[in-house]
């Protein structure tokens, strides 16, 4: 699922848990019904390049998430990218950065 709402991405930035890695900031947010499945949201900046690079980076995560990651069940989670994502535009960059992020949240 994706976070669509401005008021969850507040939410989640306001009151969540970062996590820093390479190329992504992660913020973590536990939902307050925990059954839920969790949620993602992207955020690319306009600083990072632009919109053929900020789509790229944006399709790069979710091809990721899609092959091997998950938002853990009641926890909503919002990637933001860092000026650095810009120059590394391949799948492995961003795979061992995602790795490290969600086995440091999970911990």
């Amino acid at each position: 699922m994706r976070l669509r709402q401005r008021a969850d991405y507040v939410a989640v930035q306001s009151g969540g848990t970062k996590v820093h890695g390479r190329h992504l900031l992660a913020i973590t947010r536990r939902r307050a019904q925990p059954e839920l499945a969790g949620r993602l949201g992207l955020t690319v900046t306009k600083k990072v390049g632009n919109a053929v690079v900020r789509n790229r980076i944006k399709r790069l995560v979710r091809e990721w998430m899609r092959l091997h990651g998950w938002v853990p069940t009641g926890w909503d989670m919002v990637l933001v990218a860092k000026d650095s994502a810009a120059r590394q535009l391949h799948l492995e960059d961003f795979a061992s950065d995602l790795t490290r992020i969600l086995r440091q949240l999970l911990a």
